[in-house]
């Protein structure tokens, strides 16, 4: 999963909550091998989110995904 991860990033929406984006093209990240919820889910990150995966900051911070 560390590569993964190493291959995301997150940018602050209007909300405070983090955008998890691919660094390679900057588009949403729409799973994530890790039993989080996204804000607003009732689905895992392991389950497709065809609109983007949106984490609060802590979650994304503890899975190791750096700040843009």
């Amino acid at each position: 999963m560390r590569d993964e991860i190493d291959e995301m990033f997150y940018r602050l929406n209007d909300d405070g909550n983090a955008v998890v984006l691919y660094v390679t093209d900057g588009l949403p990240v729409t799973r994530i091998d890790a039993n989080v919820y996204p804000v607003d889910s009732k689905a895992s990150a392991r389950y497709e989110h065809p609109e983007g995966i949106v984490l609060r900051i802590d979650v994304a911070q503890a899975l190791g995904i750096r700040a843009e």
